[in-house]
C-alpha cells in the first residue's frame, strides 16, 4: 500500500505505523483488508481487496463496477474495513462511506499496472456465473496473447477501476496474554476526530 498526502492527524499516522510494523514482520498480505457491504435486502457480504493507497483520508482500492459488490455499493455507501496482522497481532477496523475515484486517476493506475495484471480485469465478468474455470482460464490465454502480440489496446475498460472509502472511524485493537486486549478507537464528529477507548 502507497501512502500519499496523508493527514497528519492521530489515526492516519497510528494506521500507518501499524502497517510499516506488519510488513516489516513480514505479513505477506498486510495490503489485503476484509470489507463488508450491504445489499438492498439488507444481508450483510463479507470479502477481502488488496488496498493499493491511502490518499489523505481515503483507502483506495480496484475492482470492477459491475460485480455483485459493486451493486452493494450504490445500495449502500456506508461500508467496514477489518484488517488482520497476525505478526504483530493487531486488528485495524475503519468505517466509511466508498464511493467511485476519478476516471483519471483509475486510468494512470491501470496504465501503471503488470500487463499480466490488466489481463484479468479485461477478461473477467466479475461475479458472473460461468460453466467452469477451465473456460475461464482460456479466456485469459486467449487475451493475454492478444496484449502480448500488441492485437488488443490495453485501456482502461469502463467496468473496471478505482474505489475510496473515506474514513469516519478507526479502532485500533491490540492483543493482551491477559485478554485485557487494548481498543484504541477515533470517530470523526464535526470535522474533529474525539479518541476514546473500549474495554476489552
Amino acid at each position: 500500500m502507497l501512502f500519499n498526502n496523508l493527514s497528519s492527524e492521530s489515526p492516519f499516522e497510528i494506521f500507518q505505523d501499524y502497517y510499516t510494523r506488519a510488513e516489516d514482520s513480514g505479513d505477506k498480505f498486510a495490503e489485503a483488508g476484509c470489507i463488508s457491504s450491504v445489499d438492498s435486502e439488507l444481508q450483510p457480504h463479507s470479502r477481502f481487496v488488496n488496498f493499493k493507497y491511502f490518499f489523505e483520508d481515503s483507502l483506495i482500492f480496484f475492482s470492477n463496477y459491475e460485480s455483485h459488490k459493486a451493486e452493494q455499493f450504490n445500495s449502500n455507501k456506508k461500508v467496514c474495513v477489518n484488517f488482520w496482522w497476525p505478526s504483530i497481532e493487531v486488528q485495524v477496523r475503519v468505517e466509511g462511506s466508498i464511493e467511485k475515484c476519478e476516471e483519471i486517476f483509475s486510468d494512470k493506475h491501470f496504465a501503471g499496472r503488470d500487463p499480466s495484471k490488466n489481463v484479468a480485469a479485461l477478461v473477467s465478468e466479475q461475479s458472473k456465473e460461468i460453466d467452469s474455470y477451465e473456460l475461464l482460464k482460456q479466456k485469459y490465454e486467449v487475451m493475454k496473447e492478444k496484449v502480448e502480440n500488441g492485437e488488443f489496446n490495453q485501456y482502461r475498460p469502463e467496468k473496471w477501476g478505482g474505489y475510496q472509502i473515506k474514513a469516519a472511524y478507526f479502532e485500533f485493537w491490540e492483543a493482551n496474554d491477559d485478554r485485557l486486549n487494548y481498543r484504541e478507537c477515533y470517530r470523526k464528529e464535526d470535522s474533529i476526530w474525539k479518541k476514546f477507548f473500549l474495554q476489552s
